[in-house]
């Protein structure tokens, strides 16, 4: 019911002339449609009715002219005398046929219960001598003693049939009939509807013509007084000018009415329209009616693109719940809540506080909610967490780093003196396994203690594009160049930015290592470098590997994390904190068996850097 009355508001004409054309026009349209299909329908059955009278007129010429004849020739054989017959009455049922074209007519003889005569016989000849089927209505016509017509497929065809019996001496003898096809009957008919239609669609036609005539003339004051409603709401609008007659009184209330409009602009307008939070009303359909500068500014989308429009067709494609709809539906009030909402380029993070919206009656008119953006406070939020936690677990790493370096260097030490002082060729293999395992102890902790103390930043300027190459050459061994293609899209544009070109490089090298052992047999490693904005440049490296599962995407950048049997999972956290350190950002977009991109957002001058 709602969708009917939702389709029947948005074909119903807006506009007052429009609305007296269409209401006009379905006044002469019903009526004539009506009126023509009762003419179409009575003039079918009209033809019907003169085609049963023209075959029944027929039938009776035939049997007033059979006369006796059926008693002839009965001392002859069953097919001698049905020619004879045939010959004696055939003049008579091509002489009357021919004053009917179209018509078929003939003799049905019951004793030999076969057609006579069956006209015109240039076309039906060959069926004379035929007997009708058992289910034939013929029979019907015989048994029962009645004229039948009948409309159906027979042996000339599809025809309407007019039938009555041969009656002699209180006997049924055989019948007569009179035939038409029914095709040729549609053929008529059509040709009279072909005729109707011409004379409503000519009627149709002159009263459009009027109508849209007669329109013109009393809507010409209308028009002026829309066109000039539609400058009220601008800031110097035009008064509209006095017309004659009821017109005029309206044009004059509407000038009054919107100049106290403009004197009079409530205080609230003004508060909601410098408000620093956003506010976003929808009326009871869900249909945005208003929002102020502030909530264009934080969603990304402007007035004029949202008024009148479904509030919820923002979110069709996402899994967002908007809280304003569920207190427009439920009455559920939402204070303060925090969500993520799908703006319009990028997912804001967002305090809402919601409420239903009641006329002065007391009557449900919308709802309305405030919001402001917490963005930029959640990720100032999220990275001082994430510093704090680096730093605790910085100086705890510190710590074992030191208590463990020291005995691993005892160790190490009485191992090289014991190997020195046996020359067994088996306890020379243990001793170097030994060395090895210790080897790989020291690089962890080394890792521990760059990732706990990273060294002071060496501030340069540093071109991208030039520390990409420099990086690739110790990437791109004879072995990995066979299996792996890197492609490179340079903005060659780009200025130098003020970086760390060494701890830069370390990044850079961690991401594309990292790509390369996410690729099994071959694949392929893009980057590509282009101005993300005014001050900022950004770096992305794509693979086509086995990609990130999307429940480990947020825990790749935690210490220790790692989906590798032989790592430490500190690279890309080390990688994170050196692009942090450089005020910039990283961003992974990864889906499993579809490879994974890494970019890097970094400033071209970083605040508070010691080269400035």
């Amino acid at each position: 019911m709602c969708d009917l009355r939702w389709l029947i508001r948005r074909l119903t004409p807006r506009r007052l002339r429009n609305q007296m054309i269409m209401m006009a026009i379905l006044m002469v349209i019903v009526p004539t449609i009506s009126i023509g299909y009762i003419v179409e329908t009575e003039g079918r059955s009209a033809v019907l009715s003169e085609k049963e009278k023209k075959l029944s007129a027929v039938v009776h010429l035939l049997n007033d002219a059979l006369g006796d004849r059926f008693s002839d020739y009965d001392n002859l054989p069953r097919e001698e005398r049905i020619r004879a017959l045939n010959a004696e009455l055939s003049p008579i049922t091509e002489r009357i046929t021919r004053a009917f074209p179209g018509v078929g007519a003939g003799y049905y003889n019951k004793a030999l219960d076969a057609i006579i005569t069956y006209a015109p016989s240039a076309f039906y000849q060959g069926n004379v001598g035929i007997t009708i089927a058992a289910d034939h209505p013929g029979r019907d016509v015989m048994g029962s003693n009645n004229p039948v017509v009948y409309s159906g497929r027979q042996v000339r065809g599809d025809i309407l049939n007019s039938m009555i019996p041969i009656e002699r001496q209180g006997e049924v003898i055989g019948y007569i009939w009179a035939n038409e096809l029914t095709e040729d009957i549609r053929q008529q008919a059509w040709k009279m509807d072909v005729r109707i239609m011409a004379v409503l669609a000519a009627g149709l036609i002159s009263s459009l013509l009027l109508i849209v005539l007669f329109s013109r003339r009393l809507s010409a004051n209308i028009d002026i007084i829309t066109d000039g409603l539609s400058t009220l709401a601008q800031k110097t609008p035009t008064r509209l000018p006095d017309l004659p007659g009821e017109l005029g009184q309206i044009s004059r209330s509407v000038n009054a009415l919107a100049q106290t409009l403009r004197e009079t602009k409530t205080l609230n307008d003004l508060i909601i329209e410098n408000a620093a939070d956003g506010v976003i009303a929808i009326d009871r359909q869900g249909d945005v009616t208003t929002m102020n500068p502030a909530a264009e500014q934080i969603t990304g989308y402007k007035l004029h693109e949202l008024v009148g429009q479904s509030y919820a067709k923002l979110f069709a494609n996402t899994q967002f719940y908007s809280p304003v709809l569920d207190t427009l539906e439920y009455g559920t009030e939402h204070v303060a809540q925090e969500v993520s909402f799908p703006g319009r380029e990028r997912t804001l993070e967002i305090s809402v506080t919601t409420s239903r919206i009641h006329n002065a009656h007391g009557e449900l008119i919308g709802a309305l909610v405030i919001f402001s953006d917490l963005t930029a406070r959640k990720e100032t939020q999220r990275r001082l967490a994430q510093t704090e936690r680096l730093a605790t677990l910085g100086e705890l790493m510190a710590g074992v780093a030191h208590e463990v370096r020291n005995p691993l260097t005892a160790i190490r030490g009485y191992v090289q003196i014991i190997r020195q002082q046996t020359s067994l060729p088996e306890h020379q293999e243990y001793l170097s396994v030994v060395l090895n395992e210790i080897d790989s102890i020291n690089k962890v902790i080394q890792q521990l203690l760059d990732f706990s103390r990273p060294r002071q930043s060496q501030w340069q300027q540093v071109r991208l594009n030039a520390l990409i190459e420099e990086t690739l050459i110790l990437v791109q061994t004879s072995g990995i160049q066979a299996r792996i293609a890197f492609t490179t899209e340079f903005d060659v544009s780009l200025p130098a930015i003020v970086a760390d070109r060494e701890l830069l490089k370390q990044v850079i090298l961690n991401i594309l290592i990292n790509a390369v052992q996410a690729i099994g047999a071959r694949g392929e490693i893009r980057i590509r470098t282009w101005q993300y904005t005014a001050s900022q440049q950004a770096v992305m490296i794509e693979d086509n590997g086995c990609g990130i599962d999307t429940a480990l995407q947020k825990k790749i950048f935690d210490p220790f994390f790692t989906t590798k049997a032989s790592g430490t999972g500190l690279g890309l956290a080390l990688s994170q904190r050196i692009i942090n350190a450089h005020q910039g950002d990283i961003h992974v977009a990864s889906m499993p068996g579809c490879g994974a991109t890494f970019t890097l957002i970094l400033p071209i001058n970083p605040q508070g850097n010691p080269s400035e």
